[in-house]
């Protein structure tokens, strides 16, 4: 179970044949491409280490890695932005240990470099979690109580759903004997504050019960600043950006695998790569590259059509694209029938956009809902997607909505059945892209995102996807500007909201291209506005803050760091300092 689920890359239709029923072929898997993460904590290197790298004395330290930390610590939570490796990094280490349980004599351990020193390694099962499933998971014997035995329970049922009874008693005597090693993703994808602390506190009690374990939980970074989200005792690290040779890594060995596909030639697949090698290098993408998942996604585009954009929200457009409509692409030559999902919006008097909007409200819906029910998050019920589709009929036909979903079910990658009449995206990016899509279109945008931002951890990326597209696809400054005058309006307020309104400003700001924003005066005024606002942050969080909800508020474990998500985006003596991007970090903003 653990081989099948893992093996997939996290973006799942990256391939041309996966969401092909009737091919043949191998789809591309997750080890082929796989690159070693490190987290923002440094180790000190050992004299052997300085003496083979031939490092100076001023080169003592290195990245720690994140197998590392977690053979150094046994269990730790594994913090980073979206996109950044979370999931892919249990992915992984699940598939290779779970191979390895399978074929003992095929090398797996050595994909995890340092996994011998560990000495619990060789022989641990994984168990993987996903825990928005878990806030899901309501047991009639606990009563939903945060005991250690609802997590049992969570892991017993899903064993009965796969028919894989007869392995309960075995997992239960490999949890004693120390020999599991838990998964636990997601922390940051359970949005009720009941739920948050009921599975916080049943980890808490799982892990207790069984202290012989180790485990991993991840977390969004942001998140994990809420006191409400963390899980004492346990360490945190980190994940950092990919580096060049990092990046040149993953683009030789993303080509190399389409090449052991059959999709192009090894002669082919090295020119390929040298173009995207390059084309990364390009200062506005540069910025996106050390993400893994805007890395693949910038792969997933080069390798379709040839080239990049320029800028996140159209790197997410032309994937959608790609995902949505790949087979017609590449299926359907000149002269053949038309592809079935463009014939059914044809015979409906409907095009490429409608359906496009319905799958944007629908992503909003589900971002928005934040409870515990059956559509939570990215799930969406075949149901419900059936009674959005079937108004863009003429006559509301329920049998054209359901040939709707299942060409989409066969032909396209966008939405995926995770479960029978359950249907997710590819990555809870692509989520809040196609939710940003739906709040750019709206008439008062600049208000209902104002709104949003109330609840800052669920809808900035949201907001921000939404200018990015509002901007580098309609062209449109004027709904972006708006917002900042919404988000730092003239008057000041001193308050939590207020300073993180500012914040989340400047970034907007940043989203848009600050020579794109100084082109008219509006702009330029609004961007001394935002500069002299969060200069006053930056000035303030070091003073204490009544009720410590204001800027004096530290973020937990980072003594000396701004108290709000982030990095300064201004400097006090240069108010244009760290606006423009670091090449080494990802900051997922537009170019100006």
């Amino acid at each position: 179970m653990v081989v099948a689920t893992a093996r997939k890359l996290p973006l799942q239709g990256v391939d041309l044949h996966a969401s092909d029923p009737t091919s043949q072929r191998k789809p591309m898997d997750l080890d082929q491409v796989y690159v070693g993460l490190d987290t923002t904590t440094q180790r000190a290197l050992t004299p052997a280490e300085r003496k083979e790298k031939n490092r100076d004395e001023s080169e003592k330290r290195v990245p720690l890695s994140a197998l590392d930390a977690l053979t150094t610590h046994r269990r730790m939570v594994l913090l980073g932005d979206p996109g950044s490796g979370k999931s892919t990094f249990l992915a992984h280490l699940g598939l290779c240990l779970a191979l390895h349980g399978m074929e003992p004599a095929a090398g797996w351990l050595d994909r995890l470099p340092g996994w011998a020193n560990f000495e619990q390694g060789a022989d641990l099962l994984p168990v993987t979690v996903v825990l928005r499933e878990f806030a899901r998971f309501r047991p009639g014997e606990s009563g939903g109580r945060a005991t250690a035995n609802r997590l049992w329970s969570f892991i017993v049922a899903r064993l009965a759903e796969q028919n894989l009874d007869f392995a309960e008693r075995p997992l239960h005597d490999a949890l004693e004997a120390g020999r599991v090693i838990l998964l636990l993703d997601g922390l940051d994808e359970i949005p009720s504050q009941i739920d948050r602390t009921q599975i916080r506190d049943s980890l808490a009690a799982f892990l207790q019960r069984y202290p012989a374990c180790p485990a991993i939980v991840t977390c969004r970074t942001l998140s994990y600043q809420d006191p409400a989200w963390q899980l004492a005792d346990l360490p945190s690290f980190e994940l950092a950006p990919f580096d060049e040779a990092k990046i040149h890594a993953f683009v030789d060995a993303w080509y190399a695998g389409l090449a052991r596909m059959g999709e192009m030639t090894p002669d082919d697949a090295d020119g390929m790569a040298r173009r995207l090698r390059e084309a990364v290098h390009r200062p506005d993408l540069w910025r996106l590259a050390p993400n893994p998942l805007l890395l693949t996604v910038m792969a997933l585009v080069h390798t379709h059509k040839g080239r990049l954009p320029d800028t996140r929200s159209l790197l997410y457009e032309e994937t959608v694209d790609i995902l949505l409509w790949r087979w017609e692409q590449k299926k359907n030559g000149p002269g053949e029938e038309m592809p079935r999902l463009r014939q059914l919006l044809l015979d409906a008097g409907r095009s490429d956009v409608d359906l496009k909007r319905v799958l944007w409200r629908l992503a909003f819906e589900a971002h928005g809902r934040g409870g515990t029910g059956d559509d939570e998050l990215a799930d969406i019920g075949e149901l419900a997607l059936q009674k959005a589709l079937a108004p863009l009929h003429p006559t509301a036909s329920l049998d054209w909505a359901n040939n709707l979903i299942l060409a989409m079910k066969l032909r396209a990658g966008l939405l995926l059945e995770r479960a029978p009449s359950r249907f997710t995206l590819p990555h809870r990016t692509f989520q809040e892209y196609l939710a940003g899509a739906h709040l750019a279109a709206q008439a008062d945008f600049a208000r209902q995102a104002r709104q949003l931002s109330e609840r800052w951890d669920v809808w900035r990326q949201v907001i921000l996807l939404a200018v990015g597209r509002l901007v580098y696809l309609g062209g449109d400054t004027a709904k972006p500007l708006a917002l900042v005058s919404e988000l730092c309006p003239r008057r000041e307020e001193d308050d939590a909201l207020a300073w993180r309104r500012a914040w989340l400003a400047g970034e907007v700001l940043l989203e848009m291209g600050l020579n794109r924003v100084q082109e008219e005066e509006l702009g330029r005024d609004l961007l001394e506005r935002v500069q002299d606002r969060l200069v006053a942050l930056l000035r303030a969080s070091a003073r204490p803050h009544p009720g410590g909800a204001g800027p004096g508020r530290r973020r937990p474990g980072r003594p000396g760091r701004p108290p709000l998500p982030g990095r300064p985006l201004v400097s006090a003596r240069r108010p244009h300092a760290g606006l423009r991007g670091d090449p080494r970090r990802p900051l997922h903003h537009g170019r100006g």
